[in-house]
């Protein structure tokens, strides 16, 4: 085994789980794989459609300990971004924004995350 045929067979079992007929209930994700001289192994993620990724999860669970709003929506050099995940193993730039309207993601730190997405007194 060597690392093209590892990328060979990770793209034919992308294109083979979806014809069990599994794909409209769940996501499948094929993640990294390692190998030695005979075999690979591939994490294998199956999670429900639509429900929400760790980040997502883990973004829920420290908001409100870093008092932030998760519904806000910043405007960062003319362009809109909202609060999407937090990495609880990246220390230095934990939060993850998304710019509106695309799939690009970005991290941020604590302090930009503050700055941008702070709560707001409702008096």
């Amino acid at each position: 085994m060597d690392k093209t045929t590892a990328k060979i067979l990770r793209e034919k079992l992308k294109d083979l789980l979806p014809m069990y007929g599994i794909s409209e209930e769940y996501e499948i994700t094929v993640g990294n794989a390692s190998y030695d001289d005979t075999q690979v192994t591939f994490k294998v993620q199956i999670k429900e459609t639509g429900a929400p990724s760790a980040e997502e999860k883990d973004l829920e669970r420290y908001a409100n300990l870093y008092e932030l709003d998760i519904n806000k929506i910043a405007s960062i050099d003319g362009n809109k971004y909202s609060l999407v995940g937090f990495n609880t193993r990246a220390r230095k730039q934990p939060f993850i924004i998304q710019k509106m309207g695309t799939n690009n993601k970005y991290k941020i730190t604590e302090q930009q995350a503050q700055r941008f997405f702070k709560q707001t007194e409702d008096a």
